[in-house]
């Protein structure tokens, strides 16, 4: 039962979204001409128009990966980087790690190692909201399942109330989870790592643009990240926050 809840909720986000991308590419006139640009391989002014469309919050997994495409033969590695992460976001794309991997290797980043756990955390934060209206409907759904066992059929509902124990604490878990584990390019050349969060405190290193780190928390206009086996402190104006 819960796992023909889970595929049904799925494929009714799958094709809200894929509907929403196929209605924004037909009706988007200004995406329509980007994507005619980029076909003509003018790809200056085809970066232009997708910007705008990125910043107006209306892209879509094809512009992601053409921007990035562009980027890298700009030699903008670190927007190349942050456009081809948010795709793998988006479409959960394996073959996306591949080419990050090749472009953190060409350029000597770090961050960029993946395993199957990665992978699995990557497939949770991304579908993290789902996550939590499946749990609370399971939670929904075996309450009124104890409550029709209890009121109407009188009977002791001792097994839909351990599941119910069990759905709830999950729910918990998840809820009480900070928005940790999140990653973020450094967008910026020679950005100063600090081991702390004033620009008094002593620099732990210079970075490059391109590495990207893991987010362990923000303080005022500083931003705690973990790059390799450092953790420190960089300015957030010098992140792109790897999220949709």
């Amino acid at each position: 039962m819960q796992n023909r809840v889970l595929k049904i909720v799925k494929l009714s986000v799958f094709l809200l979204f894929f509907g929403t991308i196929a209605a924004a590419q037909t009706n988007n006139p200004l995406l329509v001409r980007a994507d005619s640009l980029f076909a003509q391989k003018r790809y200056i002014q085809s970066l232009e128009l997708y910007r705008k469309l990125f910043d107006d919050h209306r892209y879509t997994p094809a512009m992601l990966l053409r921007m990035a495409y562009v980027e890298e033969g700009l030699n903008n590695v670190s927007q190349s980087a942050y456009y081809l992460n948010l795709y793998y976001l988006a479409t959960q794309d394996q073959d996306v790690l591949k080419k990050l991997e090749e472009l953190a290797t060409k350029n000597r980043l770090e961050g960029y190692s993946t395993d199957e756990s990665d992978r699995l955390l990557s497939f949770y934060l991304t579908h993290r909201d789902l996550i939590t209206w499946v749990l609370l409907g399971l939670a929904v759904l075996t309450m009124a399942i104890a409550l029709t066992q209890r009121l109407m059929m009188k009977n002791k509902p001792v097994g839909e109330f351990v599941a119910l124990c069990i759905v709830s604490g999950l729910l918990i878990m998840h809820l009480s989870q900070p928005a940790l584990f999140e990653k973020a390019i450094i967008s910026k050349n020679n950005t100063y790592m600090m081991n702390g969060p004033s620009a008094g405190a002593s620099v732990m290193a210079v970075v490059r643009d391109g590495h990207r780190v893991d987010v362990l928390g923000t303080k005022d206009i500083w931003t705690k990240v973990r790059l390799g086996e450092s953790e420190g402190y960089v300015r957030t104006s010098s992140l792109l926050p790897v999220q949709l």
